[in-house]
């Protein structure tokens, strides 16, 4: 059973001093994970190089700048007089886009499972970076908020402490002679 000191006495910055620690760890585990997926999309993107002709519809993984980070980004090429453009595409239902017409026949369904796994991946990159993205909106604004709270309840305590000094006659000040008596008591 708990004393009723320990349940009442507030944590102190040592009883918080791991909490960084534990949130860099996790932070790394996530990091980590999402180098594996990006190895993996990395891969599966020169299989469908390989398996894919240089056609109108050819499906790739491109890494495009969205916020300042390179994201996993799926593409299909097309080609028109100006050149070759990537137009993006949203990762679900990446293998009901495989072309599997003329040059694309031989190896669609070799391009149907990879564009599948892609998929799988991206979804998994994204859960992974969920919470991280979570942890980041809801801090922000709870610090903000806690800020300006703050700084209200510690006004409202220095006048309420103020209130009671002047009830009760307690002085602020200390004086040389008081520290005597309080010494000696």
């Amino acid at each position: 059973m708990l004393n009723a000191i320990e349940t009442r006495t507030p944590p102190t910055i040592d009883d918080l001093a791991t909490l960084p620690e534990e949130v860099s760890r996790v932070a790394a585990g996530i990091a980590a994970e999402v180098a594996e997926i990006d190895k993996a999309l990395t891969a599966l993107d020169e299989l469908l190089n390989l398996l894919q002709p240089p056609r109108t519809g050819k499906i790739r993984i491109e890494w495009w700048e969205r916020k300042g980070r390179r994201v996993p980004t799926p593409v299909i090429w097309s080609h028109s007089k100006a050149g070759w453009r990537a137009v993006r595409v949203p990762g679900t239902g990446l293998s009901r886009r495989v072309r599997s017409a003329r040059d694309f026949n031989d190896t669609c369904k070799q391009v149907k499972a990879i564009c599948q796994n892609v998929t799988t991946l991206l979804k998994m990159r994204e859960q992974a970076l969920a919470p991280i993205a979570m942890f980041q909106r809801t801090t922000a604004g709870t610090l903000n908020t806690n800020v300006h709270r703050l700084t209200l309840a510690c006004i409202g305590i220095d006048l309420a402490m103020g209130f009671a000094r002047q009830a009760f006659g307690v002085k602020d000040d200390v004086g040389e002679d008081d520290e005597e008596v309080l010494c000696n008591e």
